[in-house]
């Protein structure tokens, strides 16, 4: 029995095809000698790099004509919401600081008319000049002079100078300074000269002193009066 196992396993190991060691020149040469009309008859060798070719083509071309252009357009789409944020948050930004200059606008418009109320009006300089004039008695002055002077126009408002020449001793003095300042309107000095008075004179033992100052007022020169100003005498009016 063991020998006819034996015999048996010989005989098959016999009948058994041989397997051929792997020739790549072998391999291309069945290139060449393709039939095209009995495809069947093709190696299977052959047949399976044909096959990996096409599918290979098939996936190249699937990527180039259909995946490549969606994918350009999903990076077209994120750099244009990328954009969109940008501008999103620059007009944001924008926004938050248009409101806070329109706060500002306000509080320096507001400002501006709580300034302009200060400046006196055309009509109300003689009642400054005696306001200055009384400031100056209750505060133990005497005034030899007090005369307006020709208006001098800037570009955006209008000095009224004020010619002072008075007499009186420090302390006269320093009350009428912080009287001027406690004023509605806005009053400035300029070119202090301050001398003293010969004791012949005030016959006094307290030093007296003669102060020659220029105060200035202010009133806001509007668009009308710029115009009238540029526009020559005799000239038409539009």
């Amino acid at each position: 029995m063991d020998n006819f196992d034996d015999s048996t396993l010989e005989k098959d190991e016999l009948l058994a095809p041989k397997k051929k060691p792997f020739n790549f020149q072998e391999f291309i040469n069945s290139f060449n000698s393709l039939d095209p009309q009995n495809m069947g008859s093709w190696p299977s060798s052959v047949k399976i790099t044909i096959y990996i070719f096409v599918l290979l083509l098939t996936l190249a071309l699937a990527y180039f004509v259909l995946i490549r252009p969606l994918l350009n357009d999903i990076d077209n789409a994120r750099a244009q919401e990328e954009s969109l944020l940008n501008e999103y948050r620059e007009k944001d930004s924008k926004l938050r600081n248009l409101q806070l200059y329109q706060r500002q606008i306000e509080d320096m418009e507001r400002t501006f008319g709580e300034l302009l109320q200060q400046l006196p009006k055309e009509t109300e300089i003689p009642g400054l000049v005696e306001d200055i004039n009384f400031t100056g008695v209750s505060s133990g002055l005497r005034f030899n002079t007090i005369s307006v002077q020709p208006e001098v126009k800037q570009e955006f408002f209008i000095e009224l100078p004020i010619s002072i020449v008075a007499q009186g001793d420090y302390h006269a003095f320093g009350s009428f300074v912080s009287g001027l300042a406690a004023l509605p309107r806005i009053v400035t000095l300029h070119d202090f000269v301050i001398e003293t008075v010969p004791e012949s004179e005030t016959k006094s033992e307290v030093p007296v002193l003669k102060m020659t100052v220029q105060a200035k007022t202010y009133r806001y020169s509007d668009q009308t009066e710029a115009d009238s100003a540029a526009t020559p005498a005799g000239a038409p009016q539009p």
